[in-house]
């Protein structure tokens, strides 16, 4: 017999296997967590959280990358570059969009642009860290010297890469900051 013990809402089934709550319910809505609903909101059994866990650390989970860049061309060469080595790629053309996108799913990591037209990438990036904490964020610009650049510094963490940059270059920057923080993970 069980007890409510082995029984998480979605923050503690979140903290349980240290994912984004976000996330957590993204993965129940879409049916790719055993999830069940009470009253509206989702419930998961420690259990089968255990046997799902263990399913997703046989079969590696495809690291999502949000490619926020105003400029069409820029944002098909680095998906492309990205799908290439195994990376599941959403693109936004600006800021306020990139936000939208966040709200429906948290990637692993953002790619962003500094000089876009509505919302900038520095405000961009505060919503960020307002709203998702510590997603890695690489910022690509043309404008490494400026005052955006500066405001964007006020919400570090981040990466700088310079415009142009081959998109190899990006990919193993990505695949770096990743494999950094898997390793992060993996310790704690």
């Amino acid at each position: 017999m069980s007890d409510d013990t082995d029984v998480f809402d979605a923050h503690g089934a979140a903290k349980y296997l240290r994912l984004n709550p976000q996330t957590i319910r993204r993965l129940a809505r879409n049916d790719e967590i055993p999830a069940f609903k009470v009253g509206g909101s989702w419930r998961f059994k420690k259990a089968t959280l255990d046997r799902w866990a263990e399913s997703q650390h046989a079969r590696p989970r495809r690291r999502t990358i949000l490619v926020v860049d105003d400029e069409a061309t820029v944002r098909d060469v680095l998906a492309r570059a990205l799908e290439v080595d195994g990376f599941r790629v959403l693109t936004a053309p600006g800021g306020a969009e990139g936000l939208e996108v966040l709200r429906r799913e948290v990637p692993d990591l953002v790619i962003l642009d500094l000089r876009m037209p509505g919302m900038d990438g520095p405000t961009m990036l505060q919503e960020i860290r307002r709203g998702w904490g510590t997603i890695p964020v690489v910022i690509l610009t043309g404008y490494p010297e400026s005052e955006l650049m500066n405001r964007a510094l006020e919400y570090s963490p981040i990466t700088l890469l310079a415009k142009p940059a081959a998109a190899e270059k990006i990919a193993a920057t990505v695949k770096g900051i990743l494999w950094v923080r898997q390793g992060r993970e993996d310790a704690r």
